[in-house]
């Protein structure tokens, strides 16, 4: 198998830091989940890069990347769309499929409805979706005192952040809490990419700052099914049954519009790690198409 390599991507304001697969287009670039980086998808992208040339990048206050990660400029994920532009700019090949897992899907499906010349096609995986009512009854409800469960971003800013080495980072994680569903490699991936060194104490840190990934999930836009008149190139969702971001209600707006859609019974938010073969097979058929 053709293996990945680490480069770096200048940007405006830093560097972006990415796994490229070197192969002969068509060209893919895959945008990671909130929380994670391009390492813990290695074992998805690589049986792909067989017969596609593959980069997919860490994004800001992800993984290796320097670009500045301030919690309190985050308004909205345009600022990671925009990053996702100026990748494409440094891209050789010419327009290249996007794809990416919750996050990085939407911010590839914003890329593609601001620079539609610049993109192939889609295919989106476990998108964060969510229509306004469901995310206006949320704010509600806290308004209103009611007792709810912590959300996304409560749980990230409570997120254990130090660990004194890989291993132990790697008995943390393994098999317990959303990790659950994950192969053993594909965590040590995740940890691998997302962990650096205290240069004083060595002691293992989250590259992803837990204020970061809680600053990224309060700024998630919703009502993403608008962008859908916008999109020129053809789309494919992926979504599964289980704690899906992906809400039935948007993906029916562009199952009228004439995406592919593919519903995974059983599989959670995680479908990437849990099901690579589908996610393999449907870019393959993005790209053959």
């Amino acid at each position: 198998m053709i293996a990945a390599i680490r480069k770096t991507l200048p940007l405006p304001e830093g560097e972006v830091s990415c796994l490229a697969w070197e192969a002969a287009p068509p060209g893919l670039h895959f945008a990671h989940a909130t929380g994670f980086n391009a390492e813990t998808y290695r074992g998805l992208l690589t049986p792909l890069a067989e017969r596609m040339g593959i980069v997919a990048c860490d994004q800001r206050g992800h993984g290796f990347s320097t670009l500045p990660a301030e919690p309190d400029r985050l308004k909205g994920w345009t600022l990671y769309r925009d990053d996702l532009g100026h990748i494409l700019d440094r891209l050789d090949a010419g327009p290249p499929i996007l794809s990416g897992h919750s996050m990085g899907g939407t911010v590839s499906l914003m890329a593609a409805t601001r620079w539609p010349a610049r993109v192939r096609g889609l295919v989106l995986v476990e998108p964060v979706m969510v229509p306004l009512f469901a995310r206006l009854f949320m704010a509600l409800a806290r308004l209103s005192g009611k007792n709810l469960e912590p959300n996304l971003a409560d749980r990230a800013e409570q997120r254990r952040d130090t660990f004194p080495s890989l291993d132990a980072a790697l008995a943390s994680y393994t098999g317990r809490g959303a990790f659950r569903t994950w192969p053993a490699e594909t965590v040590g991936d995740y940890l691998r990419g997302g962990l650096t060194a205290d240069p004083d104490t060595h002691a293992m840190r989250l590259a992803c700052r837990p204020s970061w990934e809680a600053a990224t999930f309060r700024a998630a836009p919703s009502v993403m099914a608008r962008l859908v008149r916008h999109v020129k190139c053809p789309v494919t969702i992926i979504y599964g049954t289980v704690g899906s971001t992906c809400r039935e209600s948007e993906v029916d707006v562009f199952r009228r519009a004439g995406a592919r859609i593919v519903k995974v019974d059983g599989a959670s938010h995680f479908l990437p790690m849990e099901h690579p073969e589908i996610v393999r097979d449907e870019i393959a058929r993005m790209a053959a198409g």
